[in-house]
C-alpha cells in the first residue's frame, strides 16, 4: 500500500450512493514515461496510446468498472473520459515527458493540478487516476487513485498505489497495469469504505 491522504467526512459522503461520482480516467499531465528504449515513440504515445488507455474504462467495463470495485450504486456513478482525453491531449507533452530518470509526483501537486480541472460537472464527487509514471525500467506503473469533490475542486482522498504490467504491445501492456490497480482496489473495497 502507497501513501494515502483522506479527509474523514468527506469520504463518507463519496461513499453514501447519495451524490453523483464521475471516473473521469487516467490523468497524463504529471505522468513521466520512464525508459527511452520503452518509449521510443513519444508521438504514438501521445496521440494513440494515451487515448487507448482512457478508452478501457468504456470499451471494457466489467474490467475496469470502478463502480464495481468501489461498490458505488449505478442510479449515481458513470463514467465521463472525453475531458481527459482532450486535456491530456492540450497538457502533456510526451517528447519531453519519456526519460530514464526517476520521477514523483507530491499530495500537494495533485491538489494544484485537481485545483485546474474544469469537468463538465459542477457538483458531487469525481474519481482520478493522476498517473506518476509508466517505469519501463522497474516493470511498475504507479498511479495516485483519487477521489475528488467536484464543488471546490478539492482532494478528499488519494492513494499512490502500483501496478504490474503484462500482455502484447505497449497499449495492452501497460493497461494491464491498471487493470492490477482497479482489481486491488476491489480487494479493498470494505477497508476503503472504512477509512
Amino acid at each position: 500500500m502507497g501513501m494515502s491522504f483522506s479527509f474523514g467526512q468527506k469520504l463518507a459522503d463519496f461513499y453514501s450512493n447519495k451524490q453523483q461520482v464521475v471516473l473521469l480516467g487516467l490523468d497524463f499531465t504529471q505522468c513521466m514515461f520512464i525508459g527511452k528504449d520503452a518509449f521510443g515513440n513519444p508521438e504514438g504515445i501521445k496521440n494513440y496510446s494515451i487515448k487507448q488507455w482512457n478508452k478501457f474504462f468504456v470499451t471494457e467495463p466489467n474490467k475496469y468498472s470502478m463502480q464495481d470495485a468501489l461498490g458505488l450504486s449505478d442510479k449515481y456513478y458513470y463514467n465521463s473520459i472525453n475531458y481527459f482525453i482532450s486535456r491530456n491531449d492540450k497538457l502533456v507533452n510526451t517528447f519531453r515527458n519519456v526519460t530514464d530518470e526517476d520521477h514523483s509526483i507530491t499530495p500537494s501537486s495533485i491538489s494544484e493540478n485537481v485545483a485546474t480541472y474544469e469537468t463538465f460537472e459542477k457538483d458531487g464527487f469525481a474519481i482520478s487516476f493522476i498517473v506518476e509514471s509508466f517505469n519501463a525500467l522497474k516493470n511498475e506503473a504507479y498511479i495516485w487513485v483519487t477521489f475528488i469533490d467536484v464543488s471546490d475542486k478539492t482532494v478528499i482522498y488519494t492513494e499512490k498505489m502500483t501496478g504490474r504490467p503484462g500482455g502484447a504491445g505497449q497499449v495492452n501492456f501497460w493497461a494491464r497495469a491498471v487493470y492490477d490497480i482497479v482489481t486491488q482496489l476491489e480487494e479493498r473495497k470494505e477497508e476503503l469504505r472504512n477509512l
